[in-house]
């Protein structure tokens, strides 16, 4: 359990770093500029919602799963941004490219 504590503390901060980190970007070099950061947003931090909130439904075993709790409605809200704004392969696919173009003959 503390084990979870831990790793979603960690998830949480480098979500949250990147989001910071895209916000400076835009401010600074414009929505270009902070292309990859925003890409790998999109599919960071709903991995990251998703992972903590199956971590509290795990927790609080069957309690996790009724309605008891807010758990399975937040579970389900962070399983959809893994859609919303397209699939998580594509933006995979299209971070990587832009990872790529940054080092030409690599």
């Amino acid at each position: 359990m503390q084990e979870w504590i831990t790793d979603s503390r960690i998830r949480i901060e480098q979500a949250r770093l990147l989001v910071l980190k895209a916000a400076w970007l835009m401010d600074t070099v414009g929505n270009r500029g902070a292309a990859l950061e925003i890409s790998a947003i999109k599919v960071a931090v709903p991995e990251m919602a998703t992972w903590v909130i199956d971590c509290a439904m795990q927790a609080h075993a069957g309690m996790g799963v009724s309605q008891a709790t807010p758990l399975p409605e937040l579970y389900a809200q962070a399983r959809m941004l893994h859609l919303a704004d397209g699939l998580d392969e594509v933006h995979k696919m299209a971070l990587a490219r832009r990872e790529l173009r940054r080092y030409p003959g690599a």
